[in-house]
């Protein structure tokens, strides 16, 4: 089942696996072959000492065992016929000696001509010795002092012989050492070099694939927030190319979806608008008594209606108001908008609802009031959301504070007017603040009198921030909600921002 799963791997990606996985092993056999080409040549060195240098030296050490044998018997013989006449022993013994050097010299070949030299000359010796009466001949001065020659020569050949193998072990030894070093050195560098260049392609190819899979998932959640313009663009495996196409090819069908809900929607709030106008104003006349007098609960009938038809107005208003900033409608920005006029009118606009519960809209408004090119109809309805929301969320006889300050915009150049809107409600669950400026997201809001709405207010606000090239943000505060509005009061930012 893996080796399926491993051949159904994309060719591209495969390829990459089979050279990243494949080039370290082959650098690590080739080590491997280079380490066992030495000791194998390690191995001929010692072996060539055990068959050509041990071989030699066992050879003459026989010759040196049988003439040390000759020269000992002849020695012995030599006190012994000191003493008393023990000719036909001493003869039998030297002459056996002499024989069994004779035939080990025989025996033994590719002996060096020195030791062949000392052989012949015992040989020599002990025929002397042999000729004639053995006592008398072992004890003759011309031949004592010859032995004695024949004596110092093999031991000085064998100790020549023993240094020859000395150097000829140590210049053996050293060879295999500088072969084993060179072994050595080569599998490590080879396995350090295997190690780095693994690393190398493993990390390459990681990149190659990682990069374009973090910029693919930028670019998704782009997507998922409702950004569709987002340019797509990623090089890398022919596979994740593909994929990326996939994801701009379902971008831009998202963006046709877009375009014909914004369109749907601005239709069918269009279409509402008007008959919705007309119940609104035929209220207004049931409530003036065109049509005759009311009674009181007649009128308390009518007021319900009217707010209801009220909030369905707003919220086509709303409707309509998104849809033409999402198109890329301009703004109808007029120069000179006073911030501190726009805010006292949203302020204004819900007043009555908050006097329904007891809350009090304060502004705080620091110096002079500040004035910009701003579109003041969109701007106040997206003061109004806020101000809206605030006092729905706040507590029976609560407060709403409306702030603005005229300061400038951390990261941003130029003046920006800063107006803060903070309630004394609940806060913003933790879970929805993700999403709370998205249209059509909401949820109730616990411990709070507010119903759950459409989920608009919140998101044409925040279109109407940006439109106007500010930005309309979330603070994070441990009790209450904090909206903070930030607008530009240069008309370059704004033409910047609407062209």
């Amino acid at each position: 089942m893996q080796y399926r799963q491993f051949l159904s791997l994309p060719t591209t990606l495969l390829t990459r696996l089979l050279i990243g996985h494949i080039t370290p092993v082959i650098i690590l056999t080739l080590a491997l072959a280079l380490t066992m080409t030495s000791l194998l040549s390690v191995t001929r060195v010692l072996r060539g000492i055990s068959d050509i240098e041990l071989s030699a030296l066992h050879r003459e050490s026989a010759l040196h065992r049988a003439s040390w044998s000759l020269d000992v018997t002849m020695r012995r013989h030599e006190r012994a016929c000191r003493v008393r006449d023990v000719s036909a022993a001493a003869r039998s013994d030297i002459e056996d000696k002499r024989q069994a050097l004779a035939n080990t010299s025989q025996a033994t070949r590719n002996v060096s001509p020195g030791m062949q030299a000392v052989v012949q000359g015992w040989v020599a010796a002990a025929a002397r010795a042999l000729d004639g009466d053995v006592c008398t001949a072992l004890n003759r001065p011309e031949l004592q002092a010859e032995r004695a020659q024949l004596d110092d020569r093999t031991t000085e050949l064998w100790a020549q012989r023993l240094g020859e193998l000395h150097a000829a072990l140590e210049e053996k030894e050293g060879s295999a050492q500088r072969m084993g070093t060179r072994a050595v050195v080569a599998g490590a560098i080879l396995s350090i070099g295997s190690a780095f260049l693994a690393m190398f392609l493993a990390r390459r190819m990681a990149r190659s694939v990682n990069v374009p899979l973090r910029r693919l998932a930028k670019a998704a959640r782009l997507v998922g927030r409702g950004r569709f313009d987002a340019a797509i663009e990623v090089r890398g495996p022919a596979e994740i190319v593909a994929l990326a196409e996939e994801l701009s090819r379902m971008q831009r069908q998202l963006a046709e979806l877009e375009t014909l809900k914004q369109g749907f929607l601005a239709s069918v709030s269009h279409e509402l608008r008007t008959p919705l106008s007309k119940i609104r104003e035929a209220l207004a006349l049931l409530k003036d008594g065109v049509v005759g007098p009311l009674e009181q609960r007649q009128l308390r009938v009518v007021h319900i209606a009217r707010v209801a038809c009220e909030r369905e107005i707003r919220m086509v208003t709303t409707l309509l108001d998104l849809s033409r900033l999402r198109s890329g409608n301009p703004l109808r920005c007029l120069d000179e908008v006073s911030v501190d006029a726009v805010i006292e009118a949203a302020i204004a606009e819900e007043a009555d609802e908050a006097r329904s519960r007891s809350v009090r809209v304060q502004l705080e408004a620091d110096g002079d009031a500040p004035v910009g090119k701003f579109d003041p109809v969109l701007l106040e309805r997206a003061l109004a959301n806020l101000v809206r929301n605030a006092v729905a969320v706040s507590p029976d006889a609560g407060r709403v504070l409306v702030e603005r300050r005229e300061l400038p915009r951390p990261g941003c150049s130029g003046s920006w007017a800063r107006v803060r809107v903070v309630d004394e409600g609940p806060g913003v669950p933790e879970d929805i603040r993700g999403t709370v400026f998205q249209a059509f997201v909401t949820r109730s809001v616990p411990s709070s009198p507010k119903a759950i709405g459409v989920g608009l207010g919140l998101a044409l606000a925040r279109e109407v921030a940006r439109a106007h090239g500010g930005d309309l943000l979330l603070e994070d505060t441990s009790q209450g909600a904090i909206f903070e509005l930030w607008l530009p009061l240069e008309s370059a930012s704004v033409a910047a921002a609407t062209a």
